[in-house]
C-alpha cells in the first residue's frame, strides 16, 4: 500500500491573498485524488503559522511537488509522508520548498 503524503501550505496574515489564490489554482490542477483542505487561519498542532494542507498518495509525489514549486508564489511548503513516529515525518523525513520554518516538535508523537 502507497504511502500518504502532506503537504503543508503556510502563509502570514500579509499573504493571505496569495495564499487563496493559490488554493484556488490548485483546486482546479491537482489530481482528482488529491484532498486539500481549507485555509487555517490559526496555528494548530505543530505548525506554527496559518496553513492549508494537501494529501496524497506517494506516486503523485513528484507531480504535486512540481506543481507546488512552480505555483507557491514564496510561500513554504512543509511536505511529508504519514509515519507512525510524527516526529520522524516531520523532521528527517520531511522536504521544504522555499524557508524552513520552526515547527513545534514536542507536540508531536514519536510511534512505537
Amino acid at each position: 500500500m502507497p504511502l500518504i503524503y502532506h503537504a503543508h501550505v503556510y502563509f502570514l496574515p500579509e499573504q493571505i491573498s496569495t495564499a487563496e489564490t493559490l488554493h484556488g489554482v490548485l483546486s482546479k490542477t491537482l489530481p482528482a485524488s488529491c484532498w486539500m483542505g481549507d485555509l487555517i487561519h490559526r496555528e494548530v498542532g505543530p505548525h506554527t503559522q496559518p496553513m492549508f494542507e494537501i494529501n496524497f498518495d506517494e506516486n503523485l509525489l513528484i507531480e504535486v511537488r512540481a506543481l507546488l514549486e512552480a505555483q507557491r508564489g514564496g510561500l513554504s511548503v512543509l511536505i511529508h509522508p504519514e509515519l507512525t513516529d510524527d516526529v520522524e515525518a516531520h523532521t528527517d523525513s520531511a522536504s521544504w520548498l522555499g524557508e524552513e520554518l520552526a515547527l513545534k516538535i514536542y507536540t508531536l508523537s514519536r510511534g512505537e
